[in-house]
């Protein structure tokens, strides 16, 4: 059910997301790199076509922005040996 949108619902992948949702996504995506179903858990409100939505979304702004250096490459999925550190955490969300 949880694919499955509730009535009155569109479901849509552009859905608003809130900056909690954002910040659990940013985490999600320093521990678990394109990883988009284990990204969705750690937002645990938005399954992993929303998140994936939503990180293409945000990596057009951050590479608006000047940061595209901040997007973590097609190739690394994240492992759990590759968390990042506090600096580049930081980094990150600037």
């Amino acid at each position: 059910g949880h694919l499955i949108p509730p009535p009155g619902k569109r479901g849509c992948a552009d859905e608003h997301w809130t900056a909690e949702e954002h910040e659990r996504f940013l985490v999600g995506l320093s521990t678990h790199g394109r990883q988009w179903v284990e990204v969705a858990k750690v937002v645990r409100t938005k399954n992993n076509v929303q998140v994936y939505s939503h990180a293409q979304k945000y990596f057009l702004q951050l590479e608006r922005e000047g940061k595209g250096h901040l997007i973590p490459p097609p190739g690394k999925r994240g492992c759990a040996d590759e968390h990042w550190t506090a600096e580049e955490h930081e980094r990150f969300l600037v």
